[in-house]
């Protein structure tokens, strides 16, 4: 079986996800779309992890991702984790 090609425009229905995902799983989710969302308004990393409720070390590791696949735009603020 060979491997998938990568396929950056896929659109998953959000109510395949809550089937696909633990319960933990999506509170990860919503944590970083709220960090995400928080580090465009410009808040420190301290004060994102005492907002979200998680380490400066989740923080840290959100902001890398976020640079690493290119999320640093208003975009994702037009839709809303429920």
């Amino acid at each position: 079986m060979s491997k998938p090609t990568k396929d950056e425009n896929i659109q998953i229905p959000d109510e395949l996800l809550r089937k696909l995902l633990t319960p933990s799983e999506i509170r990860m989710l919503k944590n970083r779309f709220q960090i995400l969302s928080l580090v465009e308004d410009g808040l420190s990393i301290r004060s994102i992890a005492q907002k979200v409720k998680v380490g400066t070390d989740t923080v840290v590791r959100t902001i890398r991702l976020i640079e690493q696949v290119g999320l640093k735009n208003d975009s994702f603020k037009k839709r809303k984790i429920k």
